[in-house]
C-alpha cells in the first residue's frame, strides 16, 4: 500500500471515528432533556448492545449468514 493511500484512508476513518453516531446522539439527547439519570441506563444499554454486535461479528455469525443465503432467500 502505498503511502498516499494509507494516508487518505486515515483521514477518511479520522473524520468517520470523530462524528458521532445515531446512539450518540441519542444518549446526548436524553441527557440534555431528561437529565443523566436517564441517560446512563440508556448508556450502558448501547455499550452492551455494541459489545453483543462486536462479539457476534468477531465469531464470524456474518460469515456464516453470507454462506448459507440460500436459506434466507
Amino acid at each position: 500500500m502505498s503511502f498516499e493511500n494509507w494516508a487518505a484512508f486515515a483521514a477518511a476513518s479520522t473524520i468517520l471515528l470523530v462524528i458521532p453516531g445515531p446512539t450518540i446522539l441519542l444518549v446526548v439527547s436524553y441527557a440534555l432533556g431528561q437529565g443523566w439519570r436517564t441517560a446512563l441506563p440508556m448508556a450502558v444499554g448501547v455499550a452492551f448492545g455494541d459489545f453483543t454486535a462486536m462479539t457476534l461479528s468477531m465469531l464470524g455469525i456474518g460469515a456464516l449468514l453470507a454462506a448459507s443465503a440460500t436459506v434466507f432467500s
